[in-house]
């Protein structure tokens, strides 16, 4: 037993090390799973959209708060023009300097930059929920990629071996001919076949190559880069799936979902939306303050009897207040489609909300049945591997010994390459699932 053990580790540490040698990483699900949260391109964007919502969202408070801005001028003129200090046509050189400083402010808009300001926020909120919505797409499409090619690679060295025994037979079946037991078409056939193993095995290995490509660029890896995917321990926790109601597990599934979550949001979004458009019904008061002076200087003007600077500012100063009111009347029907829109688009945002409720349930549901029906499948496959193999032995030995002929060979063969197939799709198949419905749940996706 401890020797066994030893050679085991052995072979573990030779694997290691000559996927080191060779520039190949091992990478678990895990390892896969937190690379590609840090390097795919979807979820970076996804990063990058909610920084610009917050930033709008953030910049919406601004509103609350007064427009302060400041202006100047300075006029030189030639020529008859009118003279500032005196109000009359002179002609002479003129310098004016002039200086305001302004400050508007919105008293009542119809509630438009409160609603605004909860119209960005829901966004912001979105753009977060859209942000887990892709970190789950993520989570699951690499799952699906990485168990497609963990069970291609079994099919492909299962592929492998039906060609070796092909071969084999094939071998028999020429020195059976050369010595006149069987006839040339029984040769025919199991060149027939092994053609046809040979096509089953380039199709897998086509599809296992474009199933690493997917993979490596989930992760935005390299596709030069050779990787090795680790196996998982297939752990079913069957109370999950058999023993709680599967409708109350949708709801739940249904009701932490990023995507659901983002459908409540766009209703508020909407909402708010609806508000806007009716401030468009309401007055607008605004206030405006202002505060100004200016200095003038003419070429006729003696020295002595010029204002100094400082006196001239003060002389000249202008404040000014305002209030604007505007009350809308008839906006030629604008503000009318407006509401109309959004009260539309408010009721779509409901309607939305129960499509993608019914589609997560739908959706939550199917998976429970397919982990429910991968073990009743698992349990299957694996009586029927094992008969399949026994009586493929059988009539191997029977045909190596003349007692069958090859096609009843090939109906024996086919049944066993089939059901070893069932048993590896239904072994990833369960872990797939089981995996998937807990992650639905709330948990870490693990394999």
């Amino acid at each position: 037993m401890l020797i066994n053990n030893m050679k085991k580790l052995l072979y573990l540490l030779l694997f290691i090390f000559s996927n080191a040698a060779f520039g190949q990483d091992l990478m678990t699900y895990k390892d896969c799973l937190e690379l590609a949260l840090k390097e795919n391109l979807d979820l970076k964007t996804a990063v990058n959209s909610n920084q610009i919502a917050r930033m709008k969202y953030k910049a919406s408070y601004g509103k609350l708060l007064p427009n302060l801005y400041g202006s100047a001028e300075n006029k030189n003129s030639w020529g008859r023009d009118i003279d500032p200090n005196s109000n009359l046509l002179i002609n002479t050189d003129i310098k004016n300097y002039v200086g305001y400083i302004n400050a508007t402010y919105n008293l009542f808009a119809g509630f438009n930059v409160l609603n605004t300001i909860r119209y960005n926020k829901q966004e912001q909120k979105i753009s977060e929920s859209n942000i887990n919505r892709i970190e789950n797409l993520i989570t699951i499409n690499l799952a699906e990629k990485f168990i497609t090619i963990l069970y291609l690679q079994e099919v492909i060295i299962a592929n492998q071996e039906q060609i070796k025994s092909s071969e084999k037979q094939l071998e028999l079946a020429t020195l059976k001919f050369d010595a006149g037991a069987i006839a040339e078409s029984e040769v025919f056939k199991i060149k027939s076949q092994k053609a046809s193993e040979e096509l089953n095995l380039l199709t897998n290995q086509n599809n296992l190559t474009d199933n690493f490509v997917a993979l490596k660029q989930l992760m935005n890896m390299p596709l030069e880069k050779e990787i090795v995917l680790v196996k998982p321990i297939l752990l079913l926790d069957q109370k999950v799936t058999l023993d709680e109601d599967p409708y109350a597990l949708a709801k739940k599934a249904v009701e932490i979902n990023p995507a659901y979550s983002m459908s409540l949001l766009r209703e508020k979004k909407a909402r708010a939306a609806l508000a806007i458009a009716r401030a468009g019904r309401y007055p607008v008061l605004s206030m405006r303050a202002q505060y100004g002076s200016q200095y003038t200087k003419t070429h006729e003007d003696n020295e002595e009897d010029l204002l100094d600077f400082k006196e001239q500012i003060r002389n000249n100063e202008v404040n000014i207040f305002r209030l604007n009111l505007i009350i809308p009347i008839f906006s030629q029907l604008d503000n009318r489609s407006k509401i109309k829109t959004s009260k539309f688009e408010y009721k779509q945002s409901k309607i939305d909300t129960k499509i993608t409720q019914n589609m997560l349930s739908t959706e939550v549901l199917k998976v429970i049945t397919n982990t429910k029906t991968s073990i009743k499948k698992n349990e299957a496959s694996a009586i029927a591997y094992e008969f399949s193999q026994k009586s493929y032995d059988a009539d191997l030995l029977k045909f190596e010994l003349g007692k069958i002929n090859i096609n009843e060979l090939n109906v024996t063969k086919a049944n066993y390459n089939y059901s070893q197939a069932q048993l590896i799709q239904s072994k990833y198949e369960l872990l797939y699932n089981n995996a998937l419905i807990k992650f639905y749940l709330g948990e870490k996706f693990s394999l």
